[in-house]
């Protein structure tokens, strides 16, 4: 599904992603991990197509995402959908706007149409009756699944959730893990940088633990929380499981 072979992704005179590769499957849930500063979200953003690397490539459904070759790559950044920090909505459109923008200028629904699959979707993540509030009305954890919701009406393929909870209260962030809990049990692929231990430990698949832009670790979730192989994820476990 997804394929990252060797990037390396600079800022001026730091490199924040230094020769990572690896793999995704259809229908995996990984999660990277690792301390503030280590890389997870730049990333998350090159395989988005939101940050081009330097050196290395990146696969999706085995073709090259290369910004380039400009049909391509507007096709498969279509196949993902991208759930940031500080949710991104616009604050002057409503939730049912926010929900239907992209869905009539990028996939050239029709007004009718986009408004049923956004009424769909914020029905499952339990926000139907705020399709007429603006976002300044919502709590965060509520703003939270709007970006979800938003997201999962472009019908993406893989959701890429970059630290969705950071910026949420204790209770809110349940809320917004319980909505990712449901995608994961339908067989959503998703990549998930998150701070969240116990959302990696028992919702992803495998996690993928960075340090200074490289992958220190990887493992299968239960493997790694119960027998991290390396000092360094060790290390790092003592201090974030309470």
């Amino acid at each position: 599904m997804i394929k990252v072979e060797h990037i390396v992704k600079e800022f001026e005179n730091l490199t924040a992603v230094d020769d990572v590769s690896l793999e995704i499957k259809k229908g995996e849930i990984v999660a990277l991990i690792g301390p503030s500063g280590s890389g997870k979200s730049t990333v998350l953003r090159c395989i988005s197509g939101l940050e081009i690397p330097e050196k290395g490539k990146i696969y999706i459904d085995n073709i090259e995402f290369n910004e380039n070759d400009k049909e391509n790559y507007n096709q498969l950044m279509r196949k993902m959908g991208f759930v940031f920090q500080h949710f991104n909505l616009f604050p002057h459109m409503t939730v049912m706007e926010n929900l239907t923008l992209a869905q009539i200028q990028v996939l050239k629904r029709n007004e009718n149409e986009a408004q049923e699959m956004a009424k769909t979707y914020l029905d499952r993540v339990g926000l139907l009756d705020k399709q007429n509030e603006y976002p300044n009305k919502l709590s965060g954890g509520q703003k939270q699944r709007v970006a979800i919701a938003r997201a999962l009406c472009m019908n993406p393929e893989v959701m890429l959730f970059d630290e969705p909870t950071s910026a949420l209260d204790p209770e809110m962030v349940i809320e917004v893990l319980e909505v990712m809990q449901q995608l994961a049990k339908e067989g959503m692929t998703m990549i998930v940088v998150t701070h969240e231990m116990g959302f990696a430990r028992t919702v992803a698949d495998r996690v993928i633990f960075l340090e200074a832009g490289k992958i220190v670790e990887e493992n299968h979730a239960a493997e790694f929380f119960l027998h991290p192989q390396t000092e360094r994820a060790q290390d790092f476990l003592k201090k974030v499981m309470h």
